[in-house]
């Protein structure tokens, strides 16, 4: 069912990138839909083995009244777990791996007064906090969302995402600040399968967070702050994209992240704990295409972990625009003393090709 239900997500996505041209610009309705697969294979690791997942979505946003628009969206995934299976890492090394699941993404209404806007319901915290352009062309999970989030308390992000509220504020054309507050706890899909259990209990506490973000010529510099009221658990991060090379035809893009949070105190734990992240790269827009329709980055990202132990996932990609609607990725991890385990794992090698259809 839910294998029939991806490949239904990812021809509406076809479909609707042939008829989208019916809906004009002052149409208050708007479509948007997308397939993501991957061909995987590990060497090391667990042990050797591939094949293959895949991610679909399908969304609709409708303008209501004057600032106000109302945005509904579901996905599917499916396909192999490569983390469980094969590599053994801590940071997971491919962000569409989920299981097979269809779920609930998005149901949320947004209200915009001129430089102020707010928007509350379902939604993804690491859609606006805590990423940049730059990482999110990466697969490793870790270049989307900071390991700190994800491995150390509930928090609203694919696959579960969860209710807030967000509040953006535009002081200038330099300066964005943004605050939300989420549910403190998304129920695991053996609870939830659908996303669809949405009872807000005080004893699950809210994740609070900030950030402030600076936007210069070509270049964006973000910090921000987080606390969650159940499980104590707080920490800041920072995050720098700039340009550092333009030449009209190519563009050198080249970005930093950090993170850390407060140490755990509960000696009960056995799993250890994410206290701080790092990881950099580069990105060349432009390799081969005078038209920038090619990209290819490099870069790594790092988990320290409270064991002493530090695993690490140098990464490498290809990216090649088809068409409008037409990607391709080839890419290629060798993940460093894969930490997501409780005995030692051989240094895994991570191939995979990944194709993204949407509109």
């Amino acid at each position: 069912m839910k294998k029939n239900l991806s490949l239904l997500l990812c021809f509406t996505a076809l479909f609707l990138g042939r008829t989208n041209n019916i809906y004009s610009q002052e149409s208050p309705l708007n479509f948007n839909a997308e397939y993501t697969g991957d061909f995987l294979y590990n060497v090391g690791g667990l042990k050797n083995g591939g094949g293959y997942l895949g991610y679909a979505k399908i969304g609709m946003g409708a303008d209501l009244w004057k600032g106000a628009s109302l945005y509904v969206g579901g996905g599917t995934t499916h396909g192999i777990v490569p983390t469980e299976m094969f590599i053994g890492d801590y940071q997971v090394a491919n962000n569409i791996e989920a299981g097979n699941h269809a779920f609930m993404e998005y149901f949320s209404l947004q209200q915009t007064f001129g430089n102020f806007s707010f928007k509350v319901g379902l939604q993804d915290m690491n859609e606006n906090f805590a990423s940049i352009n730059a990482a999110g062309e990466y697969i490793n999970s870790s270049f989307g969302i900071h390991p700190i989030f994800s491995t150390n308390m509930s928090a609203a992000i694919f696959p579960l995402t969860g209710l807030g509220v967000e509040l953006h504020i535009d002081i200038n054309n330099k300066w964005h600040i943004q605050t939300a507050v989420y549910d403190g706890e998304m129920p695991s899909f053996e609870d939830n399968p659908y996303n669809l259990d949405w009872n807000i209990n005080k004893d699950d506490g809210a994740l609070f967070i900030g950030e402030a973000q600076y936007i210069r010529e070509k270049g964006v510099y973000e910090v921000g702050a987080f606390y969650h009221t159940a499980e104590k658990k707080y920490g800041v991060y920072a995050e720098i994209e700039q340009v550092v090379f333009d030449n009209g035809t190519r563009n050198l893009i080249g970005f930093m992240q950090t993170g850390m949070v407060k140490k755990s105190q509960n000696l009960s734990i056995s799993a250890p704990q994410n206290y701080f992240h790092l990881a950099a790269g580069v990105n060349l827009e432009g390799v081969f295409s005078e038209e920038a329709n090619d990209m290819a980055g490099l870069a790594f990202t790092s988990a320290f972990l409270s064991d002493k132990k530090t695993e690490t996932a140098i990464e490498l990609f290809y990216q090649y625009q088809i068409t409008d609607n037409f990607v391709v990725k080839p890419d290629v991890q060798y993940i460093i003393n894969p930490a997501g385990l409780d005995v030692p794992v051989d240094n895994a090698l991570v191939g995979t090709l990944r194709f993204m259809i949407g509109i």
